[in-house]
């Protein structure tokens, strides 16, 4: 098992009669590691988001794994308290 607080493996997504937005996307994101998503209006950011906070659900067993715990089949993350949904709107202020 892969020491990764979230792991995507072969993830494809697409919004119905779109072009496919994902296509074999991966992504894994060390424990403790900061992560900066950038791209252009329309790339896929918030989706992507959507995805792991699991408000977009993707085919497969094990293609978004959350604290090695896949993210849309197990339950033990939201009953045990270590992921919770926040809601639609994340803000942070950052002061330079």
């Amino acid at each position: 098992m892969k020491n990764t607080s979230i792991e995507v493996s072969a993830m494809q997504f697409t919004y119905d009669g779109r072009p496919q937005l994902f296509v074999i996307f991966n992504l894994n994101i060390s424990p403790g590691s900061r992560c900066l998503l950038v791209g252009a209006n329309g790339s896929g950011k918030t989706t992507l988001l959507k995805i792991l906070a699991g408000k977009h659900m993707v085919g497969g067993r094990d293609v978004v794994r959350v604290l090695n715990c896949s993210a849309f089949h197990d339950t033990k993350l939201v009953c045990d308290g270590d992921l919770a949904y926040l809601g639609g709107f994340w803000s942070k202020t950052i002061w330079v």
